[in-house]
Parts: C-alpha cells; structure tokens; sequence
C-alpha cells in the first residue's frame, strides 16, 4: 500500500480511508496479517497507520534517507 497525496488534500482523512479500505479488502481476502513499510520522518503516515492499528516492529537503516520502519497488523 501506498498513499501519495497533494498537499492541497492533506489533512482530510483520505490516507486514512483508503488504509481503513485495504484492511477491510484484506479481512475479505482471508488475509490474517499485512504489513507496510514507512521512512522514520514521515510522521503524518505513521500517525495514519497508527491509527489502523499497525504497530512498528523493526527499523532498517537506508544510508541516504534514514531508517525505514517496518510495521504489521493482524486482521
């Protein structure tokens, strides 16, 4: 999943409802477990997959643009 916004729509709640909309895909599908990866400074999408209930688990260091964290959450 990937979610890439104009700033002019920032703050509207789409990045959230399309998340909400691929967990609810995912439960459909039989999916127990998904999983995203997100850079560490980009606190707008963390607060949104925090807000879908995926928790960070592990962090991967990316020499040019930082750590990447990986996040999951069961269905």
């Amino acid at each position: 999943m990937a979610f890439e916004l104009l700033r002019r729509v920032w703050r509207r709640g789409y990045a959230t409802e399309a998340t909400l909309a691929v967990l609810k895909w995912g439960r459909s599908s039989g999916y127990e477990r998904l999983g995203a990866t997100v850079w560490e400074w980009n606190t707008a999408s963390r607060r949104v997959l925090a807000k879908a209930g995926f928790a960070e688990e592990r962090a991967e260091l990316d020499p040019v643009f930082g750590n990447k964290l990986s996040v999951t959450r069961q269905l």
